[in-house]
């Protein structure tokens, strides 16, 4: 099985090394707005359980 040179195999890691960081900040900006979104219908619930709103 050939190997590629070292060189190629650093080019190779850095672009991995890259793309997993921007899935992995893609990643947390969805978890942040799925966060939010359950802050928001926590919000929502009580004040429709508490009597602030009427459907």
């Amino acid at each position: 099985m050939p190997i590629p040179p070292l060189n190629e195999q650093q080019q190779i890691a850095d672009y991995l090394d890259t793309k997993c960081a921007e899935i992995d900040s893609l990643i947390a900006v969805k978890q942040q707005k799925i966060d939010e979104l359950k802050d928001y219908k926590k919000s929502i619930i009580y004040e429709y359980v508490t009597g602030k709103k009427e459907i």
